[in-house]
């Protein structure tokens, strides 16, 4: 029976694609169909080969987050990012300068085109246009999707979980997840205070002008993009890549569901593809962060310089856990440092000579101001 199981859920997605043809030609001819958008999300790559990433999408006209000021808003704006209608086999064109490509949408509205960028392309962020050619291109406007480019200038790659090392999620208490997942603007505490600044410092590298690449994984699901987004903006947290999990139905089974195994999946791609960078991967002891950079350090030995888990209070066992896993990362030919905050990070990074020392002050006085103004958040 669990062979038969891989089978069903391909059939199910299908057919569940299927009803959703048929569901917008329904309501087009009824007049009640909403327009289509393309949702553009962050590419990365290299000089040689870049991944251009978006989603076509019913437009659901989402009230903009600074017009919410009620939990009830929040929760409809909430609903509306989850319960999306998505556009598959949508023919959509790439123009980057004078290239062009062309591609298609999945059963789940994803597009994910590997393309080799024109000739000569620098370091850093590049913008492509986006344009839906079909079922509906007419009055879906063209948008432009940012590529990451990591060249010779990156010194190292930085991967970095969201859920409680970046963002207040409360993971390891589902009923906290739960309101934190769907109350999003809700989620504005900073667990890691000072985390702009560390992040910032990685950046910069020890040079000072590396411009090396961040990216974030997390298990929230594609349909709060948007949002973590903007929460990075907001809070200048550098931007990067954001490397999300597909929620419900998929052809690989149902999700959420059995663990946090996308994120390794998640992280060997962006390894392979930069393959010529080594990297510092930081997260935190809530989840399966330390278990999952154990299983990338073993399996690229000599790419991973470090590994910071922000230590997460409440779990009796897990420091025992950490402390073997921290042996098994050190036999590995990596280390896992485990810090309190992130100035302690940033003093390690700075003796292992990948930022300035001249940085570390400046996190030390971001650590305050956050922890200030989370504080008061509290009291308020």
């Amino acid at each position: 029976m669990p062979d038969l199981y891989p089978l069903l859920f391909r059939f199910a997605v299908k057919a569940d694609a299927h009803y959703d043809v048929l569901s917008r030609r329904v309501r087009k001819g009824l007049g009640i169909a909403p327009p289509l958008r393309i949702l553009p999300y962050r590419g990365y790559g290299t000089p040689e080969r870049v991944v251009i990433k978006a989603r076509v999408l019913e437009e659901r006209k989402v009230t903009p987050q600074r017009q919410r000021h009620t939990l009830w808003s929040s929760a409809v704006a909430s609903y509306k990012r989850y319960m999306t209608r998505e556009i598959s086999s949508a023919h959509v064109a790439v123009r980057w300068g004078d290239k062009r490509w062309e591609g298609v949408t999945d059963e789940e509205g994803f597009l994910e085109l590997w393309v080799p960028p024109p000739e000569g392309v620098r370091s850093g962020w590049h913008m492509v246009e986006l344009e839906l050619l079909s079922p509906e291109a007419e009055g879906v406007p063209r948008v432009s999707a940012p590529v990451r480019v990591a060249g010779t200038s990156a010194e190292l790659g930085v991967i970095s979980d969201i859920d409680d090392t970046v963002i207040a999620t409360g993971v390891t208490d589902p009923l906290k997840r739960a309101w934190a997942l769907f109350l999003t603007e809700h989620r504005v505490r900073l667990p890691f205070p000072g985390v702009d600044a560390f992040y910032a410092a990685l950046q910069a590298g020890a040079s000072g002008g590396a411009d090396n690449p961040i990216f974030y994984v997390s298990s929230s699901p594609w349909n709060l993009y948007e949002h973590l987004d903007e929460f990075l903006a907001i809070h200048r947290i550098p931007i990067g890549p954001l490397l999300l999990r597909d929620w419900g139905l998929s052809k690989h089974g149902f999700a959420p569901g059995g663990g946090h195994g996308h994120k390794l999946d998640k992280i060997r791609g962006v390894l392979e593809t930069l393959s010529h960078l080594p990297f510092v991967l930081i997260g935190d002891s809530g989840q399966e962060d330390a278990e999952h950079y154990r299983t990338i350090v073993r399996e690229y030995p000599d790419r991973i310089r470090c590994v910071y888990i922000r230590n997460v209070p409440g779990r009796s066992k897990r420091g025992e856990e950490m402390a073997a896993i921290a042996n098994d990362i050190r036999d590995a030919g990596s280390e896992l440092v485990a810090v309190d905050d992130t100035v302690a990070a940033a003093r390690h990074a700075a003796r292992a000579g990948w930022i300035r020392w001249e940085e570390v002050p400046e996190v030390e006085a971001h650590r305050r101001e956050d922890a200030a103004r989370s504080a008061l958040g509290e009291r308020g």
